[in-house]
Parts: structure tokens; sequence; C-alpha cells
């Protein structure tokens, strides 16, 4: 069975795009959420902006194993200038510092070194 990564936009004015191992998986329109259908399997996260006005429009990328037939809900902001992939308990995913390793969710896992 497939599993999920439900999206949620915080932003007011800024649509993003979800890249799947480099990929378009979809657009996330602001304060809106978009589910993304996945084989279970490890995947790489990440999100691009599409603003004008010169702010960072990429994000660092996550490393996420997702188990079979799980869920896991994330939520995507700008803050401080920088695009965040953010948890249910508002952990920053691809934080510049330190090193974030372990379950985010039932059967979902990130493997994530920060350098």
């Amino acid at each position: 069975m497939a599993s999920k990564i439900i999206f949620s936009n915080l932003s007011r004015s800024d649509d993003y795009t979800i890249l799947l191992n480099g990929h378009a998986g979809g657009t996330i329109t602001p304060l809106k959420t978009n589910t993304v259908d996945l084989e279970p399997g490890e995947y790489e996260l990440s999100v691009q902006g599409s603003n004008e006005e010169g702010l960072p429009s990429i994000c660092k990328p996550i490393q996420v194993k997702m188990a079979d037939n799980r869920t896991v809900h994330l939520k995507v902001d700008a803050r401080n200038f920088a695009i965040g992939i953010y948890d249910d308990e508002g952990t920053q995913l691809n934080a510049k510092h330190g090193f974030l390793c372990g379950t985010i969710a039932d059967g979902v896992y990130v493997d994530n070194p920060i350098a």
C-alpha cells in the first residue's frame, strides 16, 4: 500500500513546489495542503519557492524513509530568510546546525546529517 506525506504551506503569499528525489511532485499554494502518495522507501525531500523578491527559493533537502502504509504531516514556511520543513512538533528538519536523526511519525524516519 502507498504511504503519504501531507505538506501544509504556512505562508500567506508564497507557492512552493515539492521536490522528491530532485523531481517536481506537486505544488502547495498559500495556506493550503497537498498530499503526495509514495511507495514505501527512501526519498530526498525539498521544496522550491517561486518568489521574485530575491529571497531564498530552495531549501536544504532532508532524507526520509517511509514504511508501508504510513502518513506524515510536514509544514513548509520561510522563517529567518530560509525555507524550512517542520514536523508536527515544530522541529525544523532541514536546519543548518546540529545533527537530526530519528522517528518523526509512526514508520517515518529522518536520517538527516546537518553540516
